[in-house]
């Protein structure tokens, strides 16, 4: 009857045949397989089975090399390299270059003024009561084609102009 010890190492048993288990793990399972007869069993028929694993595999060819090198030194022969460039921000930093105080200035400044100009405007004051008033303007249609008149009222503050046009009149 199997016990706690051996249900604890059975599944390391395979790891332990391939040599795939860490020095601690792999010294107390040598310790139980010295104690315990079956799982000793299991693990010499899970040794003898991967030998035979390991002899029915073929030996992995190495790679060829053979046509990597020549080709190599025909391209590099062939192919001329590209000139550097600098970069396009380089030469506005230059005049920075040796100087980093006046370098983190010029970012401080830069911050500085995106800054400002990320901030909202001034607060709107309201205008005077008086300009706010709802006013009613009214046209008035007359007899007389030649004169208009309009009417505007406010009447918050009763106050009513007439106005009488004569578009002929400057």
């Amino acid at each position: 009857m199997p016990s706690l010890a051996c249900l604890w190492n059975r599944p390391r048993l395979e790891r332990h045949a391939d040599g795939a288990l860490r020095a601690g793990s792999a010294q107390r399972l040598a310790a139980h397989l010295g104690r315990c007869a079956d799982c000793r069993a299991e693990s010499e028929r899970l040794g003898r089975l991967h030998t035979l694993v390991q002899e029915a595999l073929p030996a992995p060819a190495g790679p060829d090399w053979s046509g990597f090198w020549p080709a190599l030194r025909a391209r590099l022969h062939q192919e001329r390299p590209r000139p550097l460039s600098e970069a396009w921000w380089l030469p506005f930093w230059k005049p920075f270059w040796g100087h980093p105080r006046l370098a983190l200035g010029g970012v401080m400044a830069a911050a500085f003024a995106a800054t400002l100009s990320l901030l909202p405007g001034g607060e709107v004051t309201a205008p005077p009561a008086a300009w706010a008033a709802p006013v009613v303007v009214q046209d008035v249609g007359t007899s007389d084609p030649d004169r208009g008149v309009m009417v505007y009222s406010n009447p918050d503050q009763d106050v009513t102009v007439i106005w009488v046009f004569n578009p002929d009149e400057s």
